[in-house]
């Protein structure tokens, strides 16, 4: 069943949100939209939280989203730390990791909100990287995002999100990688064949793919997120951002932040700037306001970078993407080229998800499309959550106690259509019970007199001497006759001439070839349990024919209805 999750990116400047419906076969974009926070009133102390609710609630008022999950950013910066344990069981560090984590923050464990997920293991060691903010900062985050009809499933930390970007294909290939090489021209006419080398001998083992950088520029933070196969090796969140650029071009060019913001958006956009900024556009002092306002930025990856690097003994990044607002700003590229070994261009994303955010809206929509894709991806994603403990996301037991509410009132139906069916057949077996029992009383009412309803005790009854039924045989002629046919010699020749049955006796009278036949005969009717003492009354030849006249008699022992025969 698919289900829609929204990704929310809550920042400084604007709040964003993309929509995502996942299902078993894959997700889609629905729709992706953004929210600019009001700036403070002259003279007034809105606090930004305040603000930024409530562009969340006209965000979501003017999209009309029906949302079932969300996935939100922590606004701001947490925390991050990598610590390295000299195991890899996931029992052992979840043992131990919450010392290490208190020996490394200046509060105590019970007044943070932390989480984990490891960047690489191996069998000796374990690297994880630590997310840790402020409970009393997730709290109010959670209340306010409450008041706006938003109660997401996973709070996380904007650094690892990233990988999810990965994780899912979301992000285009290199397109040195996706293009194919052209095949060479043969030779000319005439040239010739140069000699084919000796083949080289087989690499050991395929070089590891490199590893890609994301660089997503805020307004108030920029986050780090180095990335191999899928899976984050590197993260962290710094309180920088395009801030520092616009405070930088309002000192150094004398006009406003507002303008200052203008003329950026402007040249982020590759549109023509406004009028009366037009002039200040083209002023070298502009663009050296840019690079001294991204200084600390590139700084802090560089050493972001080299930490990873000195982690892993890795080279340099195969690829840096820029993503945020102003990812296309002219020179951006430049500023950063050296941190990597390949190219550095704006985010681009694969072309199932352009749909509905096209190369201009991508880059500035990273981070909220990441977390829709990690709420997507499910169990599969990192387990980063800072929603721990008794901050838990508890929308999950209450839709199991629904459907365990549910399946119950549906148990209960299914017994109780249960219970009337039994009932039913019950009573319509007690009916028939009822009429048996009556004509088994009309019958011994008829046969001895009495009425007996119990099947053992009329049988018992009618088998009694005394009564009428002690006259009848237990054991009838035609069962008798069979058992005579089934106990005769097959090899002997013989003739009944006289057979005659009584109530406990049998006497035959016959003719054969031989004098001896007549022991053989005897000798087949002593296998029967109904003439065990068959005995012969002798055998003389009769003239006429010279055959063998021959008597037989036996007591019966035999009861054959008892043992399932007729009778």
């Amino acid at each position: 069943m698919a289900q829609h999750i929204l990704g929310l990116d809550i920042g400084a400047s604007r709040v964003k949100g993309v929509l995502l419906e996942s299902s078993y076969r894959g997700f889609t974009v629905v729709d992706a939209a953004a929210e600019p926070v009001a700036p403070a009133a002259a003279g007034a102390e809105e606090p930004l939280r305040q603000r930024q609710v409530q562009a969340l609630q006209r965000l979501l008022a003017a999209r009309g989203w029906h949302v079932e999950t969300a996935i939100a950013a922590f606004p701001g910066v947490a925390a991050a730390q990598v610590v390295t344990l000299p195991f890899s069981d996931p029992r052992r560090i979840e043992q131990t990791i919450g010392f290490e984590v208190e020996a490394q923050i200046p509060f105590d464990l019970a007044e943070v909100a932390w989480d984990w997920q490891p960047l690489s293991s191996t069998a000796e060691q374990s690297e994880l990287l630590v997310g840790v903010v402020k409970k009393e900062e997730l709290s109010g985050l959670l209340a306010d995002l409450a008041g706006a009809g938003i109660d997401p499933r996973a709070v996380v930390p904007a650094g690892p999100a990233y990988a999810s970007l990965w994780a899912t294909a979301a992000i285009a290939p290199l397109a040195s990688a996706a293009a194919p090489a052209e095949p060479e021209p043969p030779p000319a006419e005439g040239t010739p064949t140069p000699a084919v080398p000796a083949a080289a001998p087989a690499a050991s083992a395929p070089a590891p793919a490199p590893a890609e950088v994301l660089l997503d520029l805020g307004h108030a933070r920029t986050s780090f997120c180095v990335v191999r196969a899928g899976l984050c090796e590197a993260a962290r969140t710094v309180a920088l951002g395009t801030g520092e650029v616009v405070r930088a071009l309002s000192r150094d060019l004398g006009i406003s932040e507002a303008d200052a913001e203008r003329l950026l958006g402007a040249a982020a956009a590759g549109a023509a700037p406004p009028a009366e900024l037009a002039a200040l556009a083209s002023d070298p002092r502009a663009e050296a306001a840019v690079r001294k306002g991204l200084q600390p930025v590139v700084r802090e990856l560089r050493a972001t970078l080299g930490a990873w690097r000195s982690r892993h003994a890795s080279g340099a990044p195969g690829r840096l993407l820029l993503a945020g607002e102003l990812a296309a700003l002219p020179g951006l590229p430049e500023l950063f080229r050296g941190l990597c070994d390949g190219p550095v261009e704006p985010l681009a994303l694969s072309a199932e998800v352009t749909g509905k955010l096209p190369a201009p809206v991508a880059p500035g929509m990273a981070l909220a499309l990441a977390l829709a894709l990690r709420g997507h991806q499910g169990s599969r994603a990192p387990r980063m959550n800072l929603r721990r403990g008794d901050m838990a996301y508890t929308r999950d037991f209450e839709h199991v106690r629904g459907k365990v509410v549910r399946l119950a009132v549906y148990a209960g139906l299914v017994l109780l259509l249960a219970a009337v069916s039994s009932g039913v057949r019950i009573f319509a077996l007690s009916r028939q019970e009822a009429l048996l029992d009556r004509a088994l009383c009309d019958t011994t009412q008829k046969l001895v007199g009495k009425c007996y309803e119990d099947f053992d005790v009329a049988v018992s009854v009618l088998k009694g001497k005394g009564t009428a039924a002690a006259a009848v045989p237990r054991v009838s002629a035609v069962d008798v006759f069979n058992e005579i046919s089934l106990h005769q010699p097959k090899e002997v020749e013989l003739r009944y001439d006289r057979i005659e049955i009584t109530r406990d006796k049998l006497h035959l009278q016959g003719t054969t070839d031989a004098a001896e036949n007549v022991d053989r005969i005897v000798a087949a009717l002593r296998g029967s349990r109904c003439f065990a003492d068959a005995r012969s009354g002798g055998a003389r030849r009769r003239g006429s024919d010279q055959k063998f006249e021959f008597t037989v008699d036996a007591e019966l022992s035999c009861d054959l209805g008892a043992a399932g025969g007729r009778g």
